[in-house]
C-alpha cells in the first residue's frame, strides 16, 4: 500500500472578484431563485471542503446514480483521504482521473495536482449483490479536480461506466 496524503476543496473563483461582477454563491437564503437565474450564470456552488456545496454534489451524484442504473449508493463528502485501502476509483472529470491514474500507481503527486482536487468522495454500495464479486463491501472513491487554468468540467458518464458493478443478465 502506497502511503499518500490527498485533500480537497480549493476556491475555483476569485470571491472578491466574482462577488464584484455579480456572481453569488448559491446557498439556503437564494437557492429559490436559482431556476429564474440559471441561464444567466451567474451563481456559484461552493465547494470549499466541509461546507454543504460539497455535500450537496453528492446527494445529486446519488440520485442520478440511482435514475440511471438503479442502483442505491451512500455517497460521503471527504476532506482528506490518507493511507486508505485504495482499491478502486473513479475520476469524475479527466484531471480527477489522471489524479487517480498516479495515486494506483504509487506515484507522489506534484503540488499542482494536489492543489487541483476540488472534491473527494466514498461511494458504498447498499445492495452488495450488485457489486463485482472482487469490491464487495470496499468503497469507491471519487475524484473532482480543476484543470491547471482552474476550470471543473465534470463527467458523469464516468459513473455510468467505471462503477465495479456486475453485468446484470437480461432476462425475458
Amino acid at each position: 500500500m502506497h502511503d499518500f496524503l490527498l485533500s480537497c476543496g480549493h476556491h475555483l473563483i476569485d470571491r472578491d472578484a466574482d462577488v464584484a461582477a455579480g456572481v453569488d454563491v448559491l446557498v439556503d437564503e437564494n437557492a429559490h431563485t436559482y431556476w429564474e437565474r440559471s441561464d444567466q450564470f451567474e451563481m456559484a456552488l461552493d465547494l470549499t471542503a466541509g461546507r454543504n456545496g460539497l455535500a450537496k454534489l453528492g446527494e445529486v451524484i446519488t440520485l442520478w446514480i440511482g435514475h440511471m442504473l438503479g442502483i442505491d449508493v451512500e455517497i460521503e463528502p471527504l476532506n482528506a483521504m490518507h493511507d486508505v485501502s485504495f482499491n478502486w476509483y473513479l475520476g469524475l472529470d479527466a484531471a480527477g482521473s489522471r489524479i487517480g491514474d498516479a495515486l494506483w500507481h504509487g506515484h507522489d503527486l506534484d503540488e499542482q495536482s494536489r492543489s487541483s482536487v476540488v472534491g473527494l468522495y466514498q461511494l458504498n454500495f447498499n445492495d452488495p449483490d450488485v457489486v463485482d464479486l472482487g469490491m464487495r463491501g470496499q468503497p469507491v472513491y471519487l475524484i473532482l479536480a480543476m484543470t491547471p487554468d482552474k476550470v471543473l468540467h465534470v463527467k458523469p458518464q464516468n459513473l455510468l461506466t467505471g462503477l465495479p458493478i456486475r453485468q446484470m443478465e437480461a432476462t425475458n
